[in-house]
């Protein structure tokens, strides 16, 4: 084998396993959509008041916490299909998210910050929005170069721009205020009748034919006769508004599960004046309404199939009242519980009954204490919020190799509320009763009958809310079909313990699994028509598998977050993990993403929160360059608040002129700080980038060495140096508008300098100056002219006379791009990305109005279109792996920078014409939508070094043959043109000359009657038509011809009128050198006429004698 086939064979392998996708532990966020909140990218920015669709151009739903997110038309592989089969599911599906509900006002809102949001005063939704992404991964950004600022080669977040939409599918319904006026009804209507010709409420209706369908004519107006209102609301019908609610897409379906609403209801007597104990209820008026707005917590069951959710069916009502074992556990009144002989009266005066219909929704009326009395029971689960939903694809392959295949809901935990009060022989207490968290499960595969598979009150697993669960099914890839490995399973992450027996609240941080059957619980083929009851028993988990994984993972303990799986596929090699995000517990709420691949023995990783995080080494070969890359990938993404350790300086790898990377190289990392100066900082409170930006004089001097008198302070050497890190890097992460530039050459050269402020510095110069104190000086900027300052307490203190630049140290520092910290957020995972949505802080003080995406691929750059060495060829294209990057590039001549990393764009190139003759090497990187760019640098690939020959100036050396053509052309024309003068002159003496032939006195007359008629006007053409040349050599030839004295007299005269109306060129010295060249034809004029006046005369004598 040669050598240039070995090179070439090298050149492609590394080729190959560069375009293979670099993943990274720790990763940016991109933003979809709101308020940009970073430098990068420009997302889809709403318009702050949005109510209405129509009248919104860029319409988006409300900041809100507490709302549902599900995503439609999303394939998802199928264990029992082939990889072919999947890949063409996957081919047809688009995507789409979509938002359910929520609360849009913040708690002890006084000072309407909501009203600054957009958002007016407040309060639940139960509107529905879709939010679309381009479909792919390659389309969900464009480039726009009209924002592209080519003149100074400066980045406009405006150039990337999102292409996600949002578009009001259904504003959401509530019930009227009041019946129509021609009903014959005063009282105000109600939720609960607003909705009762609901399929699963009409049964419970006096006459249910009021609910049957109606004339077309009264959808358009409800007043005629014989048209029943609640028939034709039925569809208009939908869920209440409301938070904390559960939503999940199954069989194709939205479903929506419980929540807390906000519903028109009619208060119980139980809760009036005088209501206590069956008493006669006390008016205060006369037909005084018991119809009230009330926060009410739910557990009905929507569903929407229209895949948009515009219209809504209600399958189940659900109850008011607890499950048996909370009214059990809560709501049992004795004397002594341990004494069976005593009369044990369960549950609330509200909730006593006779018979089923009595009790509201699905409710039975059961007897469960010791006594004749019945109270309704609740056959699902209790009225909840903050619960977890999850959904299990079950199938089986029948014996015809067909297969039947269903989803289950799976319902976990959740806070209710229970009465913890007795007020004579019944339970009591606050209208909505007290808090607790609950840790039942339960489990249904069409929202009307539900199992429990899980019973309440356990002493293993804690109840919770504000906990997530997930569905996992571990599975790998063998030949072109997805095996499964194990059973699925059901994760159970954190939340909130809540019990108001113990007046405590624990937040949580552990990990509980159980495993799931996979078969469904009622198979056709298997006889089963009723799904109301359980055909196979081993359908249902096991209530005792119940494992726990960890009781304190690697995150801190949390509530309100969100969790998210991310499926094995061949766009991730068939890896699966889990994500959790956000969250907050009693002091604080989170920012932090944690990510853990379900191994047994795998540790949850942290974005940006370890010194580990980096490219994952499974994806890299095992070459030290590449494991480098793994410790330094992220490690120049930072933030304000990244502590001091995290400082360091890249710098570009050296270019071997023998190899020219042919291993992918990373980037070199310098140190700035040791582990001494990081503590010497500590000392005196500094140990972020923002505290060392935002430290005062005496805070430096003291990093510098001073201190008062008496005490010994340890000095940072270039602490100077890193404050003016600090101050760029803080300006270059802070958000700016759009319209102004960002970071790149000319921002750096300004950011890598401090502010110019020592002109106004006039402390501390002795004098009548007092001396410097906080705020006067930075301890840091030099002061022109001054060698010591006078410090306040500190006596006489060295200015510093360097000015550090460093521009080249921050251009290599990157700003980390993550959400902010927040809780009450929902996630999901579209299109093979996790997407973040809304949300709110912890102290109630700020909603969110966002959409964000995590991005951990790596882009990279290649160079697609490059110049010949040695050749005057200067145009380069470059292309990314994603479609949705912009491109810096730096060129380097030796050691040194001939420009900065500016911007471009795949489409505008680069021409690097105006570099000079020599060597050079440029540098590409690729820059996402996230801020993510190149890891790793290779020659041919995103590395190019050439030796540039400037062209010949074709132009010039054409410019100047044209104008010395120009100058040869002109001179001739030149010449020419004097050449006809001088002709025409002659021509003109010479006329001259005829017209003053043979005149005398005394046969003047008769010669010139003899003579042409031009000759005879020669008075005309010497007084008027002849140039001042010629009316001398006219007056001299005159007196040739006998003109007397008075004659020559007047013809002086004419000839002084013409000289002063003569031009100024027949002075010049042209005219006098045509004179001597017209002085030898004038001595041959002379000749002729003195020959033809002799014979003139002759003539005349004859004639005479004769």
């Amino acid at each position: 084998m040669s050598k240039m086939t070995h090179i070439a064979i090298k050149l492609t392998t590394n080729t190959l396993f560069f375009f293979q996708l670099i993943f990274a532990n720790a990763a940016n966020w991109a933003q979809l959509a709101g308020e940009r909140a970073q430098n990068t990218a420009t997302p889809y920015i709403p318009d702050k008041w949005h109510r209405n669709q129509k009248t919104s151009v860029r319409p988006m739903w409300s900041a809100r916490w507490g709302h549902a997110l599900v995503v439609l038309n999303q394939a998802v592989a199928r264990s029992y299909l082939t990889e072919e089969e999947n890949s063409a599911r996957a081919k047809n599906d688009r995507p789409v998210l979509v938002l359910l509900g929520g609360d849009d006002g913040l708690f002890g809102d006084s000072n309407n910050n909501t009203q600054d949001m957009g958002i007016g005063s407040g309060k639940l939704r139960n509107d529905v929005w879709i939010g679309e992404l381009a479909h792919g991964s390659q389309t969900s950004w464009r480039v726009d170069d009209k924002y592209f600022n080519g003149g100074n080669n400066t980045f406009n977040p405006g150039l990337i721009r999102s292409e996600m939409r949002w578009f009001l599918s259904n504003p959401g319904r509530i019930a009227p205020q009041s019946w129509p006026s021609e009903s014959g009804r005063t009282t105000p209507l109600y939720y609960d009748e607003w909705i009762a010709c609901q399929d699963s409420m009409k049964d419970d209706l006096i006459d249910p034919t009021i609910c049957d369908d109606p004339p077309t004519y009264c959808f358009r107006d409800i007043l005629l006769p014989g048209c029943q209102p609640q028939a034709i609301w039925k569809e208009d019908n939908m869920w209440s508004p409301r938070r904390g609610h559960g939503a999940v897409v199954a069989n194709n379906k939205i479903f929506l599960i419980g929540g807390r609403a906000r519903e028109q209801n009619r208060i119980d007597e139980t809760r009036l004046v005088g209501g206590i104990d069956g008493h006669k209820r006390f008016e205060t008026m006369k037909d005084h309404s018991t119809i009230r707005e009330d926060l009410v917590l739910k557990n009905d069951i929507w569903i929407s199939e229209d895949g948009s959710g515009s219209s809504w069916t209600l399958v189940n009502p659900g109850c008011r009242d607890p499950q048996e074992e909370v009214l059990m556990q809560s709501e049992v009144w004795s004397r002594d519980l341990s004494e069976p002989s005593l009369p044990k009266i369960v549950g609330t005066l509200g909730s006593k009954c006779y018979r089923t219909s009595d009790c509201y929704g699905i409710s039975e009326c059961r007897g469960l204490g010791n006594t004749h009395e019945k109270v309704c029971v609740c056959p699902m689960f209790s009225p909840r919020e903050h619960h977890s939903v999850a959904v299990q694809h079950r199938f089986k392959i029948n014996d015809d190799s067909s297969v039947f295949a269903e989803d289950v809901i799976y319902v976990v935990g959740g806070f209710i509320n229970v009465k913890h009060a007795f007020c004579s022989n019944r339970s009591c207490g606050p209208s909505d009763g007290y808090r607790l968290a609950i840790d039942d499960a339960w489990m249904s595969s069409d929202g009307r009958n539900w199992f429990q598979f899980k019973p309440a009150f356990s002493l293993s697993f804690v109840g919770r809310g504000g906990h997530t669960s997930l569905i996992v099914r571990p599975s790998y890839q063998l030949g072109n079909v997805s095996k499964i490995d194990g059973s699925d399973r059901l994760l159970i992450l954190g939340g909130e313990a809540l019990n108001p027996y113990e007046l405590n609240t624990t937040y949580l941080n552990d990990v509980w699994e159980v495993a799931l059957p996979t078969e469904p619980c009622c198979v056709p083929s298997d006889g089963c028509t009723d799904e109301s009851r359980i055909h196979n028993e081993s359908c249902l988990p096991s209530a005792t598998d119940w494992e726990v994984i960890t009781h304190n993972s690697e995150w801190p303990a949390r509530a309100f977050h969100t969790s998210v799986y991310e499926p094995s596929s061949s766009s991730n090699q068939f890896l699966h993990r889990i994500y959790l995000m956000g969250g907050k517990n009693a002091t604080r709420d989170f920012s932090d993403v944690w990510t853990w691949n379900l191994a047994n023995d795998a540790k949850w990783q942290c974005d940006f929160c370890s010194d580990d995080a980096g490219i994952e080494e499974k994806h890299l070969a095992p070459t030290s360059d590449q494991k480098v890359a793994k410790r330094s990938a992220t490690d120049a993404y930072l933030c304000i608040d990244s502590p001091l350790s995290s400082m360091k300086k890249f710098g570009l790898p050296s270019l071997d002129k023998d190899t020219k990377f042919l291993n992918y190289t990373p980037r070199s990392t310098t140190l700035l700080l040791n582990d001494t100066d990081i503590a010497t900082a500590a000392d005196v409170g500094v140990t972020t980038i923002k505290e060392l930006a935002s430290a005062d004089l005496y805070r430096i001097l003291k990093l510098r060495g001073f201190d008062y008198p008496g005490i010994i302070a340890r000095e940072i050497r270039n602490v100077c140096y890193l404050r003016a890190i600090s101050l760029a890097f803080v300006k270059k992460c802070a958000i700016e508008e759009l319209q102004d530039s960002f970071f790149h050459q000319f921002f750096f050269r300004e950011a890598g300098h401090a502010n110019d402020e020592t002109s106004a510095i006039s402390c501390g110069r002795g004098g009548n100056s007092n001396p410097c104190d906080a705020g006067d000086w930075d301890g840091c900027t030099p002061i022109p002219g001054l060698a010591e300052v006078d410090v306040h307490g500190l006596g006489n203190v060295a200015v510093p006379q360097i000015k550090h630049n460093v521009s080249s140290v921050v251009e290599e520092l990157f700003c980390r791009r993550i959400p902010r910290s927040r809780c009450y957020s929902a996630s999901a995972f579209l299109d093979n990305r996790v997407v973040t949505v809304g949300g709110k802080s912890s102290n109630s003080t700020t909603l969110y109005r966002d959409v964000w995406t995590r991005d951990e691929t790596f882009p990279r750059a290649f160079i697609s279109l490059k110049p010949k060495s040695r050749t005057s060829q200067s145009k380069f294209v470059f292309d990314s792996s994603e479609a949705g990057a912009y491109f810096e590039y730096k060129i380097i001549k030796g050691n040194d920078d001939i420009i900065p990393w500016s911007v471009t764009t795949k489409s505008m190139g680069v021409d690097v014409s105006w570099i000079g003759r020599g060597w050079y090497t440029l540098f590409v990187r690729s820059v996402d939508p996230s801020g993510n760019r190149d890891v790793l640098f290779s020659n041919e690939v995103n590395v190019f070094s050439w030796y540039y020959v400037p062209p010949i100036p074709w132009g010039v050396l054409s410019g100047c043959a044209l104008a010395t053509l120009a100058l040869v052309v002109g001179g001739y024309f030149e010449y020419r043109r004097r050449k006809r003068r001088a002709v025409m002159e002659r021509f003109t003496l010479r006329r001259m000359r005829r017209k003053f032939k043979l005149k005398s006195n005394g046969a003047e007359l008769t010669y010139q009657s003899s003579l042409p008629r031009d000759v005879q006007n020669i008075d005309k053409v010497v007084g008027g038509h002849s140039t001042p040349h010629q009316s001398r050599r006219s007056s001299s030839l005159r007196n040739y011809i006998g003109y007397d004295e008075s004659q020559r007299k007047h013809e002086s005269h004419l000839i002084s009128k013409v000289d002063h109306r003569s031009n100024d060129n027949y002075r010049s010295g042209n005219v006098r050198r045509r004179r001597k060249q017209i002085v030898p034809v004038e001595v041959e004029a002379k000749r002729r006429r003195n020959r033809n006046t002799d014979r003139n005369r002759s003539t005349i004598q004859m004639n005479h004698d004769e």
